[in-house]
């Protein structure tokens, strides 16, 4: 196995060199994690730790970014421009419930918690008005920030009364470390996460 470090897969046919991969200035929405769940991450994110919406990806390994991304492309490691901020950097690492940590899409709460909101919620709610039926089912829209969810759980009675038991039931965060230094990656499998204020290039292997 190769060293462990930050490499990102891209495209064989995609010109990187010298190119400076700046910050995004909007929101992304998750296209592996379903809108519920990253909203309820989100929503229980501390604020030391990266938000995924703002972030790049990347895995701690060559052979496990090629992997995520597929055939047909090269192998690059991550090098930040400038100082990155302290806690700019984390991973998913492995427990005893996560047996894939390469990827948050299999995390267990991308399934739990969807069944157990829907659970808590019951049916009662279907047969409210459409202004009623909306409050609730924002928690669906894409991107929701973590004090657009806290409104959403305090404006809806059915929400406001499972608000804490949903709440208390999010564990991403405590299967996700921060680390500063870039040649000091904790794991050998997890899925990296960062933001990068400064920018990044994509240095050759």
């Amino acid at each position: 196995m190769s060293s462990i470090g930050i490499y990102r897969a891209v495209s064989e046919n995609k010109k990187v060199s010298n190119t400076l991969f700046k910050p995004y200035p909007t929101m992304r929405p998750p296209g592996n994690v379903p809108y519920i769940v990253d909203n309820l991450w989100e929503w229980k994110r501390p604020d030391e730790f990266p938000n995924r919406r703002f972030s790049a990806f990347a895995s701690p390994t060559p052979e496990l970014a090629i992997e995520a991304v597929g055939g047909n492309s090269n192998v690059y490691k991550v090098e930040f421009n400038g100082v990155i901020k302290k806690t700019g950097l984390c991973q998913v690492v492995p427990s005893n419930k996560i047996r894939n940590p390469e990827d948050s899409k299999f995390h267990p709460e991308c399934k739990v918690l969807k069944k157990l909101l829907i659970k808590k919620l019951g049916h009662n709610w279907f047969g409210k008005d459409i202004s009623e039926k909306q409050k609730i089912a924002s928690l669906w829209m894409p991107c929701l920030k973590k004090e657009e969810v806290e409104v959403l759980f305090q404006s809806a009675e059915e929400l406001r009364r499972i608000r804490d038991e949903i709440y208390d039931s999010i564990q991403y965060w405590n299967d996700v470390v921060l680390f500063e230094n870039t040649d000091n990656v904790p794991d050998h499998k997890g899925e990296l996460f960062f933001e990068y204020l400064n920018g990044y290039y994509l240095r050759p292997l």
